[in-house]
């Protein structure tokens, strides 16, 4: 019989990669300002959403180191997909309800005082997109456009990734190693055949998307971490890191300016498990800043930064709306984005850059408190309940007895 598998002990908190989860977060919010600011007069931001698969690394990477092991030994795949869910639902269920909340009071009233242009629960706010999206379905080719809380197409195709782990997980010899390798090279194949622009597919192969880069964030940890058993990265002039970390980060922001989003996009993923590798190693003087407690907690409430942010975004272009109603100035004009209408704010160069800053702050702010008195909680609690079923488990198991003759 196969030995199971041994735990693994990282040995550190890789806060560099806080840091990145937390600025790449803020970057996020600002590419979907809906008013022209610095960020989208760039290259970077027709292709800059495979920042999101970045993300998707971060994922695979975690999960794998934390969790492999665990479920090699007996954890259980039912108590790792109850904590996963824990950790990503609660926060995106209260979102969801305010959206709802959102369509069944504004909307409906903003329309019948023609405040509002638009009819409640219409576009991709429908009752059937909304049982999707409390199932965390809804980006699993269901729907021909993004519903609800848009952004939070990638969580749906996040907790399936989670699923399909798990059940790789349950296949004999309990190694994510070929799954990851088949992933990895599957993945960006179908994109690039299915999808003329593979980095901007969401809610119709969104999830080969995530698959794609959970199987790269998992092989970048098992390099990682046989580099870190054989000390490969001791010894190494800080000259040597301090230039990968600089490689590393033009990387990040280059590759979908280069790229574009057209077929060859798709191997941007693969492009990014370097940078994922160098910034775990944390070596350089770019780690050491991404280190910093402001940023490594802002990266601990970036999921609520990027549930959170469509909500207020969106709310901003209602406040608009209404003011230049009641006061006929213009501060609202509509141009086609993606294909689609698109309500903008237009105040101004100056003007749209001072309030997407205030934004910014807003959504941290609320992002805070959304991580102390929602994610964490709730997180917690579903940790303690499944810790203490597994020890319950454990005391009913009977213990065995030397027979006597």
């Amino acid at each position: 019989m196969r030995a199971a598998t041994p735990k693994r002990r990282i040995g550190m908190r890789l806060t560099a990669l806080d840091g990145w989860r937390g600025v790449l977060s803020l970057i996020v919010v600002l590419a979907h300002f809906p008013g022209e600011v610095v960020l989208q007069n760039t290259s970077f931001y027709y292709s800059g959403s495979a920042i999101i698969d970045v993300f998707f690394l971060f994922s695979g990477f975690v999960i794998v180191a934390h969790y492999e092991p665990k479920l090699a030994n007996g954890y259980g795949v039912k108590r790792f997909l109850t904590e996963r869910l824990a950790r990503i639902y609660p926060i995106h269920f209260v979102m969801l309800m305010l959206f709802v909340l959102f369509e069944l009071v504004l909307v409906y009233f903003g329309n019948r005082a023609g405040l509002v242009d638009r009819e409640a629960f219409s576009g991709g706010n429908t009752i059937p997109s909304l049982f999707t999206n409390l199932l965390l379905i809804q980006s699993l080719d269901i729907h021909d456009m993004l519903t609800w809380n848009y952004p939070t197409w990638s969580l749906s195709t996040e907790w399936t990734a989670y699923i399909l782990f798990a059940l790789c997980m349950l296949v004999p010899g309990k190694r994510f190693l070929p799954f990851a390798i088949v992933g990895f090279i599957a993945s960006p194949i179908l994109l690039a055949i299915l999808s003329d622009h593979p980095m901007r597919e969401n809610y119709q192969y969104g999830l080969l998307r995530s698959t794609y880069g959970f199987a790269g964030g998992a092989l970048t940890f098992y390099v990682f971490y046989w580099i870190k058993t054989k000390k490969l990265d001791e010894g190494v002039p800080m000259a040597v890191w301090n230039l990968l970390e600089v490689i590393a980060t033009i990387a990040i922001f280059a590759l979908p300016a280069m790229l574009g989003a057209s077929r060859v996009s798709a191997i941007i993923p693969a492009g990014y498990t370097f940078c994922l590798l160098v910034f775990a190693l944390q070596k350089g003087a770019i780690s050491r800043f991404m280190s910093h407690p402001w940023l490594v907690h802002l990266g601990v409430i970036s999921l609520s930064v990027y549930v959170i942010h469509a909500f207020v975004l969106l709310r901003l272009v209602n406040v608009a709306e209404v003011i230049q109603k009641l006061t006929h100035v213009q501060l609202i004009d509509s141009q086609m984005f993606h294909g689609a209408m698109t309500k903008i704010i237009v105040l101004g160069p100056i003007g749209n850059n001072l309030l997407a800053a205030a934004a910014v702050v807003v959504i941290i702010v609320l992002s805070h408190f959304s991580y102390t008195f929602i994610e964490l909680p709730a997180e917690k609690k579903v940790r303690q309940w499944t810790k203490a079923r597994a020890a319950a488990r454990l005391e009913e198991k009977p213990v065995a007895t030397r027979a006597t003759v």
